[in-house]
């Protein structure tokens, strides 16, 4: 109808989303030690701001237990690596779990930040391996702004703009490690979700569609967030972080179709799956903010208990961060201060080691069979038992009933042959009949 405003509800949520986001920016821009740390990353000084020293991995994880876990024995496993910006370093805990229990996964499905630390675990990497690489990074290995570019951008009106970081920076770092190992080289296949800015669809970049990949290519595609980092072009076409479609990507299990049970590491979304209970929002101060932001996570949500749901009974979601680390500029936050990284990884560690426990405290899938079938055996036998208790109770029964009935024939016979002589009159004797005398 003409004249009338088009009321998208979709975009009004987006919109509260973006007031929420935008309060919490003006919250951290007055923290000093954000804004510390922004300086720090965007406009370093030479002299001021010293390296840090190399933080002692001996120190991050407890000295080494072999704990195997039963109930994934000779299982192949499929992990989801999901995305989560600096949370994501939480992987090297869930890693060091992984190789205390005893296990390995057949194959990796990521995005994003579970792209970058994914890769190190898909190349062969132990855990310890994996935090003296990340923890001895300086800001400069993994992030390059384009300052001197900026004004021509805006000059422009933004043409040729894709991204504030050029994000060739981690892609050396990750040359600079792993050499040219491609993407079909890995020990352990790993395919990340990527999203084609050019024609608005997903695709899984992995060792069967883009094997020809290094590793640090890979990484560099992964984790370029909209905006934040340069799209990369790949066969024409521009490419970002898949994360922004889908944060817990499972459809590379599905495809391989051999998967005993999957493991999804969760950095970003709620505890479980299980969003909060919002009940009454609309009538607290701001509540409609808080129902935005769990409207615009709810299709993430959604999307993983499907995936849970397609794994029923084999299926285990590792709540590697706390989620609610990663919410507006705490998410670049937490990519920038690497000091948090190490409490993040003992997080992961200690997180999977909890639900890899619970593994072994409850039945599996395959002892449900046999119990089907013990069931199935014990059936006829108790009903064999049943039919043969019935039937010895039936001749007991008969049997009793038989003498029941052969005692009351008795009696009444008994009875009968005493009644007659009761009630018959004696039978008098004859009298003698009175002799005379001779005499007389």
């Amino acid at each position: 109808m003409a004249g009338r405003a088009d009321f998208d509800i979709y975009n009004v949520l987006l919109g509260l989303g973006r007031i929420r986001e935008q309060g919490q920016v003006m919250e951290a821009m007055l923290n000093p030690r954000f804004l510390m740390r922004l300086r720090r990353t965007l406009l370093p000084l030479p002299i001021i701001d010293r390296k840090r020293e190399a933080y002692d991995v001996a120190t991050l994880f407890p000295a080494f237990r072999s704990e195997p876990i039963k109930a994934l024995q000779g299982k192949r496993i499929g992990m989801i690596a999901g995305g989560g910006s600096g949370g994501c370093v939480s992987l090297i805990g869930v890693k060091r779990a992984f190789e205390e229990a005893g296990i390995e996964p057949a194959m990796i499905s990521s995005c994003s930040g579970g792209t970058l630390w994914g890769s190190m675990w898909a190349a062969g990497l132990s855990a310890e391996e994996m935090a003296e690489f990340s923890l001895g990074w300086e800001i400069e290995d993994y992030l390059d702004i384009q300052w001197h570019k900026i004004p021509g951008f805006v000059a422009s009106a933004f043409k040729g703009f894709t991204g504030v970081a050029k994000g060739a920076a981690i892609q050396r770092t990750f040359d600079d490690r792993f050499g040219n190992l491609t993407v079909g080289e890995l020990p352990i296949p790993l395919t990340s979700i990527v999203y084609d800015m050019d024609r608005g669809g997903v695709e899984y970049f992995g060792p069967e569609t883009h094997p020809e990949l290094t590793v640090g290519q890979l990484v560099r595609i992964a984790i370029a967030l909209p905006l934040v980092m340069e799209a990369v072009r790949v066969n024409g076409h521009l490419y970002v972080d898949g994360g922004v479609v889908d944060l817990l990507p499972s459809r590379p299990l599905h495809d391989d179709g051999k998967i005993d049970h999957a493991i999804a590491v969760n950095v970003m979304l709620p505890p479980q799956l299980q969003p909060a209970d919002l009940t009454g929002w609309e009538d607290r101060l701001m509540g409609i903010l808080d129902a935005a932001r769990q409207a615009e996570q709810g299709f993430h949500v959604e999307s993983g208990r499907r995936t849970r749901a397609d794994f029923e009974g084999r299926f285990t979601m590792i709540d590697a961060a706390d989620h609610a680390l990663l919410r507006g500029p705490s998410f670049f936050d937490l990519f920038l201060d690497r000091s948090r990284w190490p409490a993040l990884i003992q997080n992961g560690y200690e997180q999977a080691k909890l639900e890899l426990a619970k593994l072994d405290a409850k039945p599996t899938r395959a002892a449900a069979p046999k119990r089907a079938r013990a069931a199935s055996t014990a059936a006829p036998k108790r009903a064999r038992a049943a039919s043969t208790a019935a039937s010895k109770t039936a001749v007991k029964t008969t049997s009793t009933k038989t003498a029941i009935k052969t005692m009351a024939s008795k009696t009444a016979v008994k009875t009968t042959s005493t009644k007659p002589a009761a009630k018959a009159a004696p039978t008098p004797r004859a009298k003698k009949p009175a002799t005379r005398s001779a005499a007389g």
